[in-house]
């Protein structure tokens, strides 16, 4: 009988525990409640079929993309086929119509055109026979070409054919078309020649011809200074100085025809000057030499 009592109570109070657990952590057990553990799987399904949508909108995405790349791909091939055949298809034309007219002759003047740039461009590369075709050619189609004239002289002056020259430049000079070209052309067939009077001439015609070119002036002053005439040369030296500030050729030109007049101030100041253009050691110290000798002789 003891025994029962004990194990009633027992189990009493076991249940009365129960009861204050299941009170105090009633929050916790609602979560159990098989209702809300479906409303949880319903959840994770829903993420779980968003996530499905997103990934699946992505790949439509993507897809679509690489569709318009393919159309955009096949529709640049399209184009560049019909590109492709409209070029060959104006090809075609052009040969077509470009033969005919290739049989036309062109006129006197056109040719005469083409024949001189031919010329020019063959005298830079110094083939000097096949420019003389050229220039004969013209005076076959114009025997009066004042152009051809002028080239041909040059020819026969850089080949020193002075007669050839000489007769070319004579002609021009008889029609009244000699330029400054033509006249020094002549000053250096004189010069061969001998005929310094003659030449002298021609170098101021030159000049006269051509008054803003500096390298006229050089010229004569240079002629000067081989018949050693300093004192001619020098306002001709000057001159081309003067025109051409930024030249060191021409400056240095007059700076030695200072020196041969003994105008040490002149030689000095263009000395100076000089030093600016060019560097060169070696002959600024025998120009730095002859205008200190200046000072004692």
């Amino acid at each position: 009988m003891i025994i029962a009592v004990v194990s009633y109570s027992i189990a009493a109070i076991a249940l009365i525990v129960m009861g204050l657990l299941v009170v105090k952590h009633w929050k916790e057990v609602r979560l159990l409640d098989p209702m809300s553990i479906k409303e949880e799987q319903t959840k994770k399904k829903r993420e779980d079929m968003l996530q499905r949508r997103f990934e699946r909108m992505s790949s439509d995405r993507v897809e679509a993309v690489k569709r318009a790349g393919r159309q955009i791909g096949r529709s640049a091939t399209q184009s560049y086929r019909r590109l492709y055949r409209r070029l060959q298809s104006f090809e075609n034309i052009y040969r077509k119509t470009s033969n005919p007219l290739s049989t036309m002759a062109p006129s006197s003047r056109e040719r005469i055109k083409t024949l001189l740039s031919d010329a020019r461009s063959l005298m830079r590369d110094l083939k000097w026979a096949d420019a003389e075709r050229r220039l004969l050619e013209v005076l076959a189609l114009d025997k009066r070409d004042e152009d051809a004239f002028r080239q041909l002289g040059q020819i026969y002056l850089k080949q020193k054919l002075y007669p050839q020259a000489k007769e070319t430049f004579e002609f021009l000079q008889k029609i009244g078309k000699a330029d400054d070209a033509n006249f020094s052309g002549l000053a250096e067939i004189a010069e061969a020649e001998g005929n310094l009077a003659l030449a002298e001439l021609m170098r101021k015609k030159a000049v006269e011809a051509s008054p803003r070119q500096p390298h006229r002036y050089a010229e004569l002053a240079q002629f000067y200074l081989d018949q050693d005439k300093p004192e001619q040369a020098w306002p001709n030296a000057q001159k081309a100085s003067e025109l051409e500030a930024g030249s060191a050729k021409y400056l240095e030109l007059s700076l030695e025809t200072a020196i041969l007049l003994g105008d040490q101030e002149e030689a000095r100041a263009r000395y100076n000057r000089l030093r600016l253009l060019i560097d060169d050691q070696a002959r600024f110290q025998t120009w730095k030499e002859k205008i200190d000798a200046l000072e004692t002789s």
